[in-house]
């Protein structure tokens, strides 16, 4: 699989894919970790933040699940997916969505990170996401249809 493909074929994918397939949530934890698997094997081109990553290890942390966070974060690095940094001017951007939108900074900041990568899509169970006109959200479900 090419990283390098355009942006219009990328999905971000949010912090709550990651960690929803580890703590196996019953709502969401099968189409979770379908969608990685997908991610693995090349159906889904996808990216992410290494604020996302930071995000899941927090949220492991606090599920006193600290033990693991290593392990997770090796295993975010070997998929196939695109970690993107984010800037001085993406944070910028951020406060200006999250003021316009009233939604959480950390949404925000993916949003802004998606936009300079110039992705517009987004895979997350955050329906947060939904208010934001620039992208489009999948939620992890359709990925999977046997899931409840």
């Amino acid at each position: 699989m090419n990283l390098d493909e355009t942006p219009d074929e990328l999905h971000f994918i949010d912090s709550n894919v990651f960690f929803y397939s580890i703590i196996l949530d019953g709502n969401y934890g099968r189409s979770c970790a379908e969608v990685l698997r997908k991610l693995q094997d090349g159906t889904i081109l996808g990216a992410t933040s290494s604020l996302v990553i930071l995000e899941v290890a927090n949220a492991l942390r606090k599920f006193r699940l600290a033990k693991q966070v290593r392990d997770v974060v090796d295993s975010v690095f070997s998929l196939e997916i695109r970690i993107l940094d984010m800037t001085s001017s993406d944070v910028r951007n951020a406060t200006e969505i999250c003021q316009r939108l009233n939604i959480n900074p950390y949404d925000c900041i993916h949003v802004a990170v998606m936009q300079h990568a110039g992705i517009k899509r987004i895979i997350s169970a955050d329906r947060d996401f939904d208010r934001i006109s620039e992208i489009k959200r999948t939620d992890p479900k359709s990925f999977f249809t046997n899931s409840n």
